[in-house]
Formats: structure tokens, sequence, C-alpha cells
């Protein structure tokens, strides 16, 4: 069972890496589109970030059960780099929260609004691939 969440946790968070690439490659393509086109890739951008924002909780069901199957069942105690991992899942859900509501506010991106979003998306990817990092070390069985 073990073996299943830890592979259900990296899968979940390797999803979230490559949805806020294509987030991302979604907010730059739509620049300046209007009109159809650029309806059409507004909702494939807000239909993109609801599916992330399902798997980020499959993210973290599965990182909490992870958790209590590899520490609560046993006496094991609590890795340090779990902690690192957990910072950045942390920073991972408030930027994609963030990025959310800010883009939710906006009735027409603007360029400085665009901006704000890509930044919040970027940190979406980077805390992503670090989390990824993070928990391979923190949830491997110590021999």
């Amino acid at each position: 069972m073990y073996e299943i969440l830890r592979m259900a946790h990296l899968i979940m968070i390797a999803m979230v890496t490559g949805m806020a690439v294509s987030h991302y490659v979604l907010l730059r393509a739509s620049a300046g589109r209007e009109g159809e086109g650029g309806r059409a890739l507004a909702l494939a951008r807000r239909t993109l970030g609801n599916f992330t924002t399902m798997v980020l909780a499959f993210v973290w069901l599965t990182g909490v059960l992870l958790l209590w199957s590899h520490y609560g069942m046993t006496e094991r105690e609590v890795s340090a780099w779990f902690y690192v991992k957990i910072l950045f899942v942390v920073v991972l859900t408030a930027a994609h929260i963030a990025q959310r509501v800010t883009a939710g506010g906006m009735r027409g991106i603007t360029i400085e609004g665009r901006r704000i979003i890509e930044r919040y998306v970027s940190i979406v990817w980077l805390s992503a691939l670090l989390s990824i990092c993070f928990a391979v070390i923190s949830f491997t069985p110590s021999q």
C-alpha cells in the first residue's frame, strides 16, 4: 500500500508540474487575443485551473495518507526533508490559490495582470518540481 501511495503522490505532483507549464503556455498564447479565439483560450485556462485545483486536492490527500502510512504506523521520526517538502507544497498551494483569485478578479487580463499571473504560475511550477525532489528523499525507506 505504501508504494502505491508514494507512486500516486509523485504522479499527482508531476501532473501539477505539467499543468503549470500548460497554463503558462496558454497565458502566452492568449496575449492580445480577442473575440472567439480569446474566449476559447480563457475557457481553456479556467478549465485547466479547475483541473489543477482538483489534482492539488489529491496531492494533499495522498500526502497525508503517505505520511500516516510511513510515519504514523511505525515508530519512525519525521524526516527533516519532509518539513522542507511540505513547505514547498504549502508554497505551491498558496501560489495556485493566489493565481486563481487574481485571475478570477479580473475582467479581461491587462499586461500587468498577466505578468502577476505568470509569476504565480512560475512559482507553482518551481515549487512542484522541488516538492517532487524532496518527496523522493523524505519518503524513501531507510535501509
